[in-house]
């Protein structure tokens, strides 16, 4: 079983999962194998920077209202946090009306001669002081590479100041080092959560669960569900610890993507018995259809699925031919997280675009429920027809991504997120738009607005044009004549 509870701390995701952040080929093959689990990691004999698992799962954390985390680490580990501080927190605060607040977070600032004489009686005061200075209903420590090194036992601590200060301390062992995946970090999180605030109930209430970074967008997706008689749970940033306390009481669940929502959602599943609807994702047309079906026939609510299918069909069918017709012929190159690179990839279909390639920055052959269901790439590659699309995986390797970028017919536009591979296909005159990774992509109203961003953003082409013809490129000759697969394999003997 993936998910165990019992366990101070789970296992990563390529043990756990069998994922990989190596691959190149096609999605049909990539999802072929991982259905008949023998899909193999493909490894690299140099690799540029990435994310760390650690710094995924204090974010994480630290967005759980009135929590407060300790990470006993080297205080860098937990620095770059501000970024996180102001989209989870201050962001997602005016996003629900409430009143701003900052993370809390403190570090154990573990130093070069606690790396010698251990650093335990350093994490008990800070587990008092954070006690004292803040009151909170639940702290949360979470460990790194260096305490993890050096062998510090930390649950003990965890364990022994719980019954010192009557409060839950929940325990994440998320350490950098363990998984070249940063998103272990949120299974690390989600293991914690489970283990210290889901709470045991033999009740059921008409509720849906939804995990994600945030409830944007949830405007998009709550009347829908209200229209079948069930309300919404978001187990999202500033979620409470009533709201975690509740989710035992839920009927289903169902995340953001699988990479963040997975664990959690299995763990329901699995202690609670809450149905994790993991197939389909609600995004773009085909797959608002396919998910409100899949809903429908388990809640009993076939027709009125069906009627609210129709509506959204119809409202949004005159504005869908326009954009289609305004993007034939146009190719993407796609890359993004491991569930949002797929999801696009089929969504850029429904607006009539070629896919000449995506890159996913992970990919996990099954997920944390207890069936043996498909997940979304491997139902997309079956029913929507990508077996072809050519696809490689990468821990967001950009400089890998920009050669198989520069190796492949150059695309008219690129879709991408955060890390990093917008900048690069400006500077090499390719106009890029950001897919968006919440619930406001759901449905027909996304699908038709997303593919208006593509119409507007190919309209004026001007600044990227000229951004790509005075851009001087950083890297010798010979590495921009690299093939894109010269790193998997330990060189390119073993790729051409």
């Amino acid at each position: 079983m993936a998910v165990n509870l019992n366990t101070p701390g789970c296992e990563i995701k390529e043990r756990r999962l069998g994922s990989i952040t190596g691959y190149f080929g096609t999605i049909g093959d990539m999802t072929r194998k991982g259905c008949e689990g023998c899909l193999k990691n493909k490894k690299r004999c140099f690799t540029t920077v990435s994310q760390c698992s650690h710094y995924e799962a204090l974010g994480q954390l630290a967005a759980v209202d009135d929590a407060v985390i300790i990470d006993h680490a080297p205080v860098g580990c937990s620095a770059g946090q501000v970024c996180f501080n102001r989209i989870f927190n201050l962001n997602v605060s005016k996003m629900i009306g409430e009143r701003g607040r900052n993370f809390r977070i403190m570090s154990t600032d573990i130093k070069e001669s606690d790396t010698v004489f251990g650093g335990l009686a350093k994490l008990r005061k800070t587990i008092r002081k954070a006690y004292d200075r803040y009151h909170p209903s639940q702290i949360y420590v979470v460990t790194s590479c260096v305490s993890a090194i050096i062998g510090e036992d930390a649950n003990s601590v965890v364990e022994e100041m719980q019954e010192e200060l009557g409060i839950p301390i929940g325990f994440a062992a998320s350490e950098g080092i363990k998984s070249k995946i940063w998103a272990s970090g949120y299974d690390d999180y989600s293991h914690a959560v489970a283990r210290t605030i889901l709470k045991d109930s033999d009740e059921r209430e008409n509720i849906i669960n939804y995990v994600g970074f945030s409830p944007l967008g949830k405007e998009y997706i709550e009347g829908f569900f209200e229209r079948l008689g069930y309300k919404m749970n978001f187990l999202t940033a500033r979620a409470k610890t009533e709201d975690y306390e509740r989710a035992s009481k839920a009927v289903a669940s169902f995340g953001q993507c699988g990479a963040q929502s997975s664990y959690l959602c299995g763990a329901l599943e699995k202690r609670f018995g809450v149905k994790y609807f993991q197939s389909h994702f609600p995004y773009g047309g085909i797959g608002f259809e396919r998910f409100f079906r899949e809903v429908g026939e388990y809640l009993g609510k076939q027709d009125e699925v069906e009627e609210i299918i129709r509506e959204e069909r119809e409202k949004y069918a005159d504005r869908l031919e326009r954009v289609r017709e305004q993007l034939k012929g146009k190719k993407v190159f796609i890359a993004l997280g491991a569930t949002f690179a797929y999801e696009y990839t089929r969504i850029a279909g429904e607006l009539g675009l070629g896919v000449i390639h995506t890159v996913a920055y992970h990919y996990d052959p099954r997920l944390d429920n207890i069936t043996d269901e498909r997940v979304a790439a491997a139902v997309d590659a079956i029913e929507s027809g990508l077996e072809n699309v050519s696809t490689s995986v990468n821990d967001s390797q950009q400089m890998e991504t920009l050669l198989t970028m520069r190796n492949l017919e150059k695309p008219d536009v690129v879709i991408s997120r955060v890390h990093e591979t917008a900048p690069w296909s400006m500077k090499i005159g390719i106009p890029a738009v950001t897919g968006s990774a919440s619930l406001n992509l759901v449905g027909y109203r996304a699908l038709v607005e997303f593919g208006e961003r593509i119409v507007e953003e190919l309209k004026n082409k001007n600044f990227v044009t000229k951004l790509g013809k005075n851009f001087k490129s950083p890297f010798t000759e010979e590495y921009e004549q690299l093939k894109q697969l010269h790193f998997l394999q330990g060189g390119k003997e073993d790729v051409e």
